[in-house]
């Protein structure tokens, strides 16, 4: 345990550094006199204090100016967010585990029971602020990586005790009422083996490129099934147990009582993935691999993604790099249709799921919705409303049922 503890005061000896640096804090004076003096204020005493009141006084203080940077952070739409606003939300976070890491030092505290919930506060703290203000400002988040990543693996270690973390058996439990298994009347096209890189590049050329699943040999070598296996709910929560992310509650984002929840990743899958009690939760539309890179080494991007197909009417620009995204959700998730500007390739790890592909040359048929969702029908197709959606019945589609260590492309779509 000694040892661990000294990973604490290299930790806050490292935070320590990054924020004495004033060059890198320059931008946090476009705040306001008065944030920037509070920073200030809170920062050197942080560094002269060994009382653990003022410490816990300071605390306080840190909290609410993560708060009120939180506050006006939430007043744009995020890519309107002054950056100053963002780099004094990282910095506070970053000042309030420097002073919840001094605290642990100072209390000299070695009970690992005693020490775990001052440390989940401190991952908790951090993580919010990572995710709310994504991290701006030099080496943040590299060093916010590091912090969370270490604090994890104290936390891991100590409770699985030089204990085998995880069985390479797979522990995901079978759903508790398993939906039928769709019919399957317009497949999608299934090549047994991966095509050719040229095949690949010269479908995507196509004017209109056709999906097609690949049953096998595209991501069967991925850790994510082998050594670290995405089935075993043990293993994530010994990587990720700890780390707050930010959870979709409503079986989809179009639902009218759709929310979203800042949760603990092990109380996520404890009651959405194995209880699989109440309202259905779904981990999407957030990089959870920016967050989380441990989990990132656990895939191989396909050499298809590093293709670079034409430009056209409904491919209109390159992505500057593989833009890579991770849905985890129990049964009951629902994306609803809707398209995207890339070309894709969806990698089923664990379980399966129902897919249902439309042509883009039918966009006309399926009534976009306006505003910030005009990529996103208004039809549920699960329930068809015929009088309100009356072209949608003329839509032709392909479908497929995805399952494990299976590869779909799906075409990019205007």
């Amino acid at each position: 345990m000694l040892l661990q503890f000294q990973k604490f005061q290299e930790l806050y000896n490292t935070v320590a550094e990054l924020l004495k640096d004033e060059t890198n804090r320059k931008d946090l004076e476009a705040c306001g006199s008065s944030i920037y003096y509070l920073f200030e204020t809170i920062l050197e005493q942080t560094f002269s204090s060994v009382n653990t009141t003022l410490l816990e006084e300071l605390k306080v203080k840190a909290k609410a100016l993560t708060d009120f940077s939180n506050e006006a952070v939430l007043l744009y739409h995020f890519k309107d967010v002054p950056v100053y606003w963002r780099r004094m939300m990282m910095d506070a976070g970053l000042l309030k585990a420097l002073i919840q890491l001094k605290s642990i030092l100072t209390t000299e505290e070695t009970d690992f029971e005693a020490l775990e919930p001052q440390v989940q506060f401190i991952i908790s703290d951090l993580d919010t602020c990572s995710v709310v203000s994504g991290s701006p400002g030099p080496d943040r988040r590299l060093l916010t990586n590091i912090i969370l990543e270490e604090l994890q693996n104290w936390l891991t270690n100590g409770r699985f005790n030089d204990q085998p973390i995880f069985k390479k058996t797979k522990l995901l439990k079978e759903p508790k009422n398993i939906f039928p298994r769709p019919q399957i009347d317009y497949p999608i096209k299934r090549f047994t083996e991966p095509p050719s890189f040229e095949w690949f590049l010269e479908h995507c050329n196509q004017q209109v490129p056709t999906p097609f699943v690949v049953s096998k040999g595209v991501i069967d070598h991925w850790p994510a099934f082998n050594e670290h296996p995405w089935s075993s709910m043990d293993y994530l929560k010994s990587i990720a147990a700890d780390r707050v992310v930010p959870v979709e509650i409503g079986s989809q984002y179009t639902d009218a009582n759709w929310s979203q929840k800042m949760m603990r990743f092990s109380d996520f899958i404890n009651q959405h993935i194995i209880q699989q009690d109440g309202t259905p939760a779904y981990l999407a539309q957030h990089d959870v691999f920016y967050q989380i890179p441990r989990l990132e080494k656990d895939i191989i991007v396909p050499d298809y993604c590093y293709i670079e197909p034409k430009l056209n009417q409904l491919y209109a620009s390159h992505a500057n790099d593989v833009i890579k995204n991770a849905w985890f959700g129990p049964k009951g998730t629902v994306s609803p249709l809707h398209q995207d500007p890339y070309h894709n390739l969806l990698c089923q790890v664990v379980g399966s799921k129902y897919l249902r592909l439309i042509s883009p040359l039918q966009s006309d048929l399926v009534y976009a919705r306006e505003g910030l969702m005009t990529n996103t029908s208004q039809v549920d197709i699960d329930h068809i409303d015929s009088n309100q959606f009356p072209l949608f019945k003329d839509v032709n589609y392909y479908e497929c049922i995805l399952e494990e260590g299976q590869v779909l492309y799906i075409p990019v779509s205007d």
